[in-house]
């Protein structure tokens, strides 16, 4: 888990990551390619690489939710403090996608 003076925040907005991670799989998508956030939100589910309505759904709901999170974290936290929490998840994920699964928290 990342190291910051606002640990409720880090296990909130990495909770988030993890669940993002796992309903990207499922649905077998990269969130941050070019494009697909857009085409969440405009609830088109053809971005999945495999049918999963349910999963679809949820993962819809749960970037909506994301940025209403972000934001209230930036309204209490800040800025710099949000980007450096998020960063560090970021990284985490990827390393963890890049190996082929959600694995264990580092």
């Amino acid at each position: 888990m990342t190291e910051s003076k606002h640990t409720p925040w880090v296990r909130h907005l990495d909770a988030i990551g993890d669940e993002l991670m796992r309903l990207s799989i499922a649905c077998d998508l990269r969130l941050r390619d070019p494009g697909v956030i857009d085409r969440i939100l405009k609830n088109d589910d053809t971005v999945c690489g495999t049918r999963n309505p349910i999963g679809f759904q949820k993962l819809q709901s749960l970037v909506k939710a994301t940025f209403s999170s972000v934001n209230k974290s930036v309204d209490r936290i800040g800025l710099e403090e949000t980007q450096q929490i998020t960063q560090a998840i970021i990284e985490r994920l990827d390393r963890n996608r890049a190996i082929g699964g959600t694995g264990p928290k580092q």
